[in-house]
């Protein structure tokens, strides 16, 4: 007898036995138990997913001689009939070869005979999206009067190809991939049936490449099974035969991309081409990668199973930042949404890897941790701390500056009410130290702040802004706060003020920062554009308001009251500062700022 793929040999024969679709499987076989079985069916979803299968056991369960039945016995005549195709009542039909108006005229014709052996006549119409609009026309009617005795189960993978007239007239059901974790079990299966013997690994790269289509995974691994040689399938096996690159190519890949080494990426790179890996399939691989060195670092989700997991992996996920990731994601999806119109695909991603080797931006990478990092330990302190109270100390940045005037010690002694009284200090205390010290926490954009610049919008002001908005962004390009204010929007502009939307609170309050504050004022006016204030607002806040704003401006309301909402966003705070001097002097002006009762001298 001549061989038989594995997707056909193990294709499900009993509702019980088909891998995932249980939502579908119940439905199904309650109707059967109910008697409440429709007249027609539309079954669609992804290539692989059991549609035409289970329109197979559906028939085979209403047709039993045992039956109608929630599951089909199998072993009566009818039943192995259906399974070798040898039962007239159980029609099946290719409509990617049979899509005219005449085909369906024929079946149609058919409809009103009774089944020969059976309870029921069943067609089975695959890819219907295929017929043509005349066929479709033609199977109207019967489609929604048909003879008590026939059933029609449609199957398709673009159900938005079929005319709303068709959908309506079906029960639809709506097939979904399959999980990893079904398909590695259904696998461990096949291979223990056939006595195959495979690695974890390679049966686990199999289960990723089908991208959740079980025939797919078989057919996949019974090309394995003729490519390898030896005792054992190995990871090595598949990744030739799927064409999927290992997992350490792509570790050395991005390592050389950490450590700017341009010409060992583009070696590398080399070799995986010469391999015949295809440019998309790379890609998507590199951001499967990253996906889960992203899913290792979140802690909230470390247990979900990764699609790779060694200790190369856990070394290199260690070893990387967040904000590297990201920018590496978009590095390459941008790549891989340009290349599909272009024919050199090799061009587009050699020049993405020299990109993640941007030194530039590294730098700001960089930046962003070591900034992100500055903060935790600050918090950390701040935290840790019983001397002062938190709302009185902004943690965002340490500062420089030189040591303070009479004036910054007038301004100190004008917030020292709010100060705490302190436990005991030593002179440990008072050795070097800066911090800024904030007029008040609770001094935040309000809604009422950005209420007064919706109402006062100006489309003049805005169309200007927008005139030189390119040019701020080229001279400046090196100033690190416009870089991240560019890559936001301009939602609104006064006369002089804007509101900017940025990703989220963290940028926001980088921008809204002192000195990034003045900086991007008198960057813009240098443009003429006499701006004295702006507001960074998060992206998810934003969308908030703008629909308040909307639902309330009318005609007759042209500047509505907004409802009141947490923007969660610190207005620019002129700092004061402390700064070493020697302990000595440092004490006599430290002691004039607080009354006797409110320190205490403790001699170590």
């Amino acid at each position: 007898m001549a061989y038989i793929a594995l997707y056909r040999a193990y294709r499900p024969q009993k509702f019980n036995e088909v891998v995932g679709q249980q939502h579908i499987i119940k439905t199904l076989q309650n109707a059967i138990a109910l008697n409440k079985v429709a007249h027609a069916y539309l079954f669609c979803g992804p290539r692989g997913t059991g549609k035409t299968t289970l329109a197979k056991i559906m028939a085979k369960a209403l047709n039993c001689e045992h039956g109608p039945s929630i599951e089909p016995c199998d072993e009566c005549e009818i039943c192995s009939g259906i399974q070798k195709g040898m039962i007239s009542d159980v029609v099946e039909i290719d409509a990617a070869s049979n899509n005219g108006a005449d085909d369906i005229r024929a079946l149609r014709d058919t409809v009103k005979y009774l089944p020969a052996v059976g309870k029921y006549k069943v067609y089975i119409i695959d890819e219907v999206h295929m017929l043509s609009n005349a066929a479709f026309n033609a199977l109207l009617k019967t489609l929604e009067e048909p003879p008590k005795h026939v059933i029609f189960i449609l199957a398709t993978t673009e159900p938005y190809k079929l005319p709303n007239t068709i959908l309506s007239r079906c029960q639809r059901f709506d097939f979904q991939s399959i999980s990893l974790e079904d398909i590695l079990k259904r696998l461990e299966i096949v291979a223990k049936e056939e006595n195959i013997k495979i690695t974890e690994d390679a049966l686990y790269q199999i289960a990723l490449s089908a991208e959740g289509g079980m025939r797919d995974a078989l057919s996949l691994f019974d090309q394995c099974i003729s490519y390898c040689v030896n005792p054992e399938i190995t990871l090595d096996d598949v990744l030739a035969v799927s064409g999927n690159i290992s997992y350490f190519k792509i570790i050395e890949l991005l390592s050389a991309c950490i450590g700017n080494e341009e010409a060992k990426a583009v070696t590398i790179l080399d070799n995986i081409l010469k391999e015949g890996k295809e440019v998309p399939r790379i890609i998507n691989d590199i951001i499967l990668f990253l996906r889960d060195v992203l899913l290792y670092k979140n802690d909230a989700i470390i247990e979900q199973k990764l699609m790779f997991s060694n200790q190369s992996f856990i070394a290199f996920s260690n070893n990387i930042a967040k904000p590297h990731i990201y920018r590496w994601l978009d590095i390459l999806n941008d790549s891989l949404n340009q290349m599909r119109f272009s024919t050199q695909k090799r061009a587009f991603l050699e020049l993405a890897v020299l990109k993640m080797n941007d030194n530039k931006l590294n730098e700001e990478v960089n930046l962003l941790e070591r900034i992100e990092s500055l903060e935790n330990n600050i918090s950390m302190v701040m935290n840790n701390s019983n001397n002062f109270s938190n709302r009185n100390i902004i943690k965002e940045e340490t500062y420089i500056p030189s040591f303070p005037s009479s004036q910054d010690f007038k301004q100190f002694s004008e917030v020292k009410e709010d100060v705490i009284k302190a436990s005991p200090v030593t002179e440990e205390a008072f050795k070097p130290i800066v911090k800024e010290v904030a007029q008040s926490v609770d001094d935040e954009i309000t809604i009422r702040d950005i209420e007064k610049i919706l109402n006062n919008a100006s489309k003049e002001k805005r169309e200007k802004l927008n005139s030189v908005w390119y040019q701020i962004s080229e001279r400046y390009s090196n100033t690190f706060a416009i870089q991240i204010l560019v890559n936001g929007n301009i939602v609104a502009v006064s006369d002089d003020a804007f509101i900017v939307e940025l990703q989220d609170v963290g940028f926001c309050n980088r921008v809204m920062r002192y000195e990034n504050y003045v900086k991007i004022i008198e960057i813009f006016n240098e443009f003429d554009l006499n701006i004295k204030d702006y507001i960074c607002i998060p992206k998810a806040v934003w969308s908030k308001i703008r629909i308040d704003y909307k639902n309330k401006y009318s005609l007759e309301n042209p500047k509505p009251v907004l409802d009141d909402i947490k923007i969660g966003i610190k207005k620019r705070v002129i700092p004061s500062f402390i700064e070493e001097k020697k302990v000595e002097d440092e004490f006599e002006d430290v002691l004039k700022l607080f009354e006797d009762d409110q320190l205490k001298i403790v001699e170590e």
